[in-house]
C-alpha cells in the first residue's frame, strides 16, 4: 500500500487554493480536520472506502463508520442546545462488573509501564475516577462524531476538489454545532479562542468548496 498523507502537496488544486493555513494539514492539532483521532481515522478510512465506492455518497461511509464505532445515536443535523446538552451529560451505563474490570486494567497498565505513582491510589479512588470519566462520555461521543463528519468532508474535498452536497451540509452543521456555546465553552479559556478561529476558517473553506 502506498504511503499516502493528506498534505498541501498531495491535495487537489482546488483544495490547495483554499486550505492555505498550515493548521489544516496538522496531524496533531485537535481542531484540524485530520488532527483528532476520529477525524484522522475517518479521513484515511474514507480514502480506502472511496477506491471501491467511486459514486456512492460519503454519508453512507459515515453511517457505517459511526455504527462500527458503536457511538450512541445522535442526529447529524441536530442543533437544538437542549438536546445537545442532554446527550453530552448522559451518564455512562457501567455496571459493577465493568467497573471492576476497568480497575484491574488500569492496575495492569501501570504495572507494565513501571509507573509506581498509582500505588498510592486505592481501588475506591480508581472507581470514582472511572465513574466520573464515564459520566462525561456523551461529550466525547458527540465530539468524535463531529470530528468524523468534518474529517470525511475535508477528505473528499482534498481528494476530489469537490464535496457531495449531503456531506457538505453535514460538515457545515458539525462545525457550527462545535461553535455553539454549550460545546465551545467546555474548552479551557486558553484554547477556546484558538478553536473558534480554526473552526471559523474551516467553515469558510467548506462554504467555498464546490459541490
Amino acid at each position: 500500500m502506498e504511503n499516502f498523507e493528506y498534505t498541501l502537496e498531495s491535495a487537489h488544486p482546488k483544495a490547495q487554493a483554499l486550505m492555505t493555513d498550515k493548521f489544516f494539514w496538522s496531524s496533531i492539532e485537535e481542531t484540524a480536520p485530520f488532527g483528532s483521532d476520529d477525524g484522522f481515522d475517518a479521513a484515511y478510512g474514507f480514502r480506502e472506502w472511496r477506491l471501491l465506492n467511486k459514486t456512492a455518497s460519503p454519508v453512507n461511509y459515515l453511517k457505517d463508520l459511526i455504527e462500527r464505532w458503536h457511538y450512541p445515536y445522535f442526529d447529524y443535523n441536530e442543533m437544538d442546545t437542549t438536546k445537545i446538552k442532554e446527550y453530552i451529560t448522559r451518564k455512562g451505563n457501567l455496571d459493577e462488573t465493568a467497573i471492576q474490570q476497568q480497575i484491574q486494567t488500569l492496575k495492569d497498565i501501570n504495572k507494565n509501564t513501571g509507573d509506581t505513582s498509582s500505588m498510592m491510589i486505592d481501588d475506591n479512588q480508581l472507581r470514582e475516577a472511572i465513574i466520573s470519566s464515564s459520566n462525561r462520555i456523551g461529550g466525547s461521543f458527540l465530539l468524535g462524531q463531529d470530528n468524523a463528519i468534518i474529517g470525511i468532508g475535508f477528505a473528499q474535498f482534498v481528494l476530489e476538489g469537490r464535496i457531495d452536497q449531503d456531506i457538505k451540509n453535514l460538515t457545515i452543521t458539525a462545525i457550527n454545532r462545535q461553535l455553539l456555546p454549550v460545546l465551545i465553552n467546555r474548552y479551557d479559556d486558553n484554547y477556546r479562542e484558538k478553536r473558534k478561529q480554526q473552526l471559523t476558517k474551516m467553515l469558510e473553506v467548506i462554504n467555498k468548496a464546490s459541490s
